[in-house]
């Protein structure tokens, strides 16, 4: 996003630059008269201005627009510069040629609160350049606009959009969201629908703008993410208690099966931590606590943010001990355990929401928050270590049963080929499917082991396949054979009488129910 600091820049916004500070006090006149014109102002970056500004300076960086070209902007010493895309280029009247990037832009309001531009610019178009400035568009915090509340996206979508534009945007939002209140129902199986709606209504309203011109490509991700931001928060008693609603029972399994897990002493040990690190959970299970907060963690993006805070404070509690280095496959058991030590969050609930409902990977890269995608499946792995680790628990008889990995894989091996009924043998797979979490393999294991057993029943049910279209292929065979020598009246006796036996028996049927004379010969 433009909006953050510029690297080698101390300034966040136009209108806290040095330059246009310098403006309203030095030349306050000029500028009080152009804002009341609503004129755009040129700032150029604090390291690429001159040691001097005087008014040649100050009037061929405040623009006008040309009465004769849309791209073309007059300056107030009757100078001419084009304005395409990110790129302001002198056209005529300056001494030497240049072009300046635009690094920054920011609507402002007059007393008649009438809007006009403020553009920071790479470095100024006249005079001597001190320093250019590398247009590296970074913040100082890396998820600056992922951590926004819900006024300051409201902030961010008055600066990008013109007044007018503001007031259409908020418009069409507020209709969706009123009936949206009224005649949608949310219903299980079918939430990504509701996701894909309200994507596609933010969607519409922007492109819209973008197509009259009114918001630029740049600001069009920043724009998305704040009115996503915005949609979701006022609808959200709408979805995300709905979502609650339908995904009760599974909550109060993951419930149950905490509580389960919660009084164990060898807790950490089944869920794969090492047994030589140490760390405290305590700031990582009171930041957590937060996730179902309406005023905090009430967005997808705040959530994901919490939980990005989580890892943070286990990451940073492990570096305090200076014992042992935290290892990525670390942070999956420990981020389980805080969840277990959490209790009920409504960790079902929160999952599906976040599913459907975060940012695609495409916003969150643009605002340079691709690594929340990375924590919602973290996030989702950890849920599913925990289910595993407590259906695992459920079955003892089978996990003592099966002691090494060679006794499981070979358990589940056998049951593809074993005598037993078919309700019984599938309640057999069922358990051993729970229990094949095996603990020296991990969750790796359980998947070798179930591929094992779906390649062995594939293999038997060809087997199986294979034999059948043998036999009737044979049986066809003897038959049309019988049909040329005239027997072809004992193939249903040779059928029943023969039951299960090969050609050759049904054939010796065939001949003595027939009782005539046959030419010798082999059979």
């Amino acid at each position: 996003s433009r909006k953050g600091s510029v690297e080698l820049m101390e300034e966040e916004l136009p209108s806290k630059a040095f330059y246009y500070r310098t403006l309203q006090k030095s030349f306050s006149r000029l500028f009080e008269s152009s804002c009341k014109n609503c004129y755009t102002f040129l700032i150029p970056a604090l390291p690429s201005l001159p040691s001097r500004i005087d008014h040649n300076f100050v009037n061929s960086h405040i623009l006008k627009p040309s009465p004769y070209f849309k791209e073309e902007y007059v300056t107030l010493n009757e100078k001419v510069v084009s304005i395409k895309g990110d790129e302001i280029s002198t056209r005529r009247d300056f001494r030497y040629p240049r072009t300046v990037k635009v690094i920054g832009e920011e609507i402002c309001y007059n007393d008649n609160f009438d809007s006009f531009k403020l553009l920071m610019v790479s470095c100024p178009l006249i005079g001597q350049i001190r320093k250019k400035v590398d247009v590296t568009f970074k913040t100082k915090d890396r998820l600056a606009i992922a951590r926004r509340t819900i006024n300051q996206h409201k902030s961010a979508i008055r600066m990008r959009l013109e007044k007018k534009s503001v007031g259409y945007c908020s418009e069409v939002l507020q209709q969706f969201i009123d009936q949206f209140r009224q005649n949608y129902v949310i219903v299980k199986g079918f939430v990504d629908d509701a996701a894909q709606k309200l994507r596609s209504k933010c969607k519409g309203v922007l492109d819209d703008l973008v197509r009259q011109k009114k918001l630029r490509n740049t600001f069009y991700e920043e724009v998305n993410i704040a009115c996503e931001s915005l949609l979701l928060y006022s609808l959200y008693g709408k979805i995300y208690a709905g979502i609650c609603t339908l995904y009760k029972d599974e909550d109060k399994d993951i419930y149950q099966t905490i509580k389960k897990l919660s009084g164990r002493k060898d807790l950490r040990e089944k869920l794969g931590i090492r047994k030589s690190l140490v760390f405290d959970p305590s700031a990582a299970v009171k930041r957590i606590e937060v996730l179902n907060s309406q005023a905090i963690c009430a967005t997808p993006l705040q959530k994901l943010c919490c939980l990005l805070d989580v890892q943070d404070l286990v990451s940073e509690s492990v570096k305090s001990t200076e014992q042992e280095v935290l290892a990525a496959d670390d942070m999956l058991p420990i981020f389980a355990y805080v969840i277990v030590l959490a209790g009920d969050r409504q960790w079902n609930s929160n999952l599906e929401y976040l599913k459907h409902f975060s940012p695609e990977n495409k916003s969150l890269s643009a605002i340079n928050a691709g690594s929340l995608g990375y924590m919602l499946a973290n996030f989702q792995a950890a849920v599913d270590l925990v289910r595993n680790v407590a259906s695992g628990l459920s079955s003892p008889k089978v996990q003592r049963r099966l002691s090494s990995p060679k006794e499981k894989f070979g358990s589940i091996s056998s049951l593809s080929t074993g005598p037993e009924s078919p309700t019984r043998e599938a309640k057999k797979i069922k358990a051993v499917r729970r229990s094949s979490k095996i603990r020296e393999g991990g969750s790796s294991a359980r998947a070798r082991a179930l591929r094992r057993l779906k390649k062995q029943e594939m293999d038997k049910q060809k087997r199986d396949k294979a034999a059948r279209s043998r036999k009737i292929s044979e049986r066809f065979n003897i038959d049309m054979a019988l049909r040329e020598i005239g027997l072809s009246t004992g193939i249903a006796e040779s059928k029943e009488s023969s039951g299960s036996s090969g050609g050759r028996e049904s054939l010796v049927h065939a001949l003595l129910a027939k009782k005539e004379p046959v030419l010798a010969g082999k059979m």
